[in-house]
This record gives structure tokens, C-alpha cells and sequence, in this order.
């Protein structure tokens, strides 16, 4: 078992390498592209440096524009598809419980930022991001219907 698990892994390697951006796309067809773009962008930006200094940087830039950015898109896509509600709805809960959202996200992701950022090599920043997005994604799922049965 141990050499299927080895193979996999070199297999996906190989494509992370070939097709990094196609590869990185993990569930969907935005955090996927924009992530490898954003990584790419910041590890130019400060000369893919990571001495503490510089790794605080990247996470408060990271912090101060893709996470309100990704979560914002995350409540307008959940009240318009998973909700199905009009936009009038959908501006109002974002209005509501957006500042609660955010406030939570800056409590947790500047910690995985940090991660990523310090010992994360920039091929796998994206994929660390996706598989703790899964859980962020499930957190977020679940307040919105604890908000909703609330009401």
C-alpha cells in the first residue's frame, strides 16, 4: 500500500509541475486559479523571502485583500445558489453578518497564512489553502443554516 501511496504522490508531482495551474484547481474553478496567481504574485512582490518580516507582510496583504474579497464571494454565491434568493436578500444577510464573517476569518486564516507562507513551498501554498478551505467552507455552511433556522 505504501508504494501506491508513493506513486500517487510522485504522479501528482509530475502534474504540479507540467500543469500547475489545471492541477491546482481542488473543487473549484475560482480559489484554485486565484490562489496560484495571488502566491505567484506575492513571492515576486517580496523576492520570495521569508524571514519574519517579510512573511508578516505578505499575511496582512493577504489578509487585507483576498480574504474579504473570498469571503464576500463566498456569501453572494451561497445566498444566490445554494439559498436560491433574490438579490434584495442576499444584500441584506451580506450586510448583516458579513463584519461577523470577516472577523472570524481574520481570527483564523492569518495563522494559516503564517504556515503557508513561512514553511510551505510555493507549489503547494494553493493545495495547503484548499484542504483548510474545506473545513473554512463547512464552517461557513454551517452558520448560515444556524442563522437561518435562528430566524
Amino acid at each position: 500500500m505504501g508504494s501506491v501511496a508513493k506513486k500517487g504522490l510522485q504522479q501528482y508531482l509530475a502534474q504540479l509541475q507540467q500543469h500547475p495551474l489545471r492541477t491546482k484547481i481542488f473543487g473549484s474553478a475560482y480559489l484554485g486559479p486565484f490562489g496560484h496567481f495571488f502566491h505567484i504574485l506575492l513571492d515576486k512582490l517580496f523576492k520570495g523571502k521569508k524571514d519574519t518580516k517579510t512573511v508578516a507582510k505578505k499575511v496582512v496583504l493577504e489578509q487585507l485583500t483576498s480574504s474579504p474579497w473570498n469571503n464576500m464571494l463566498f456569501m453572494i454565491y451561497y445566498g444566490f445558489v445554494i439559498e436560491g434568493r433574490p438579490w434584495f436578500h442576499v444584500k441584506a444577510k451580506i450586510k448583516k453578518e458579513y463584519p461577523a464573517v470577516q472577523y472570524t476569518a481574520w481570527t483564523f486564516w492569518p495563522v494559516v497564512g503564517w504556515i503557508n507562507h513561512q514553511y510551505v513551498p510555493l507549489q503547494f501554498r494553493v493545495v495547503v489553502q484548499s484542504v483548510i478551505a474545506c473545513f473554512w467552507g463547512i464552517f461557513l455552511n454551517l452558520r448560515a443554516r444556524s442563522m437561518a433556522l435562528t430566524k
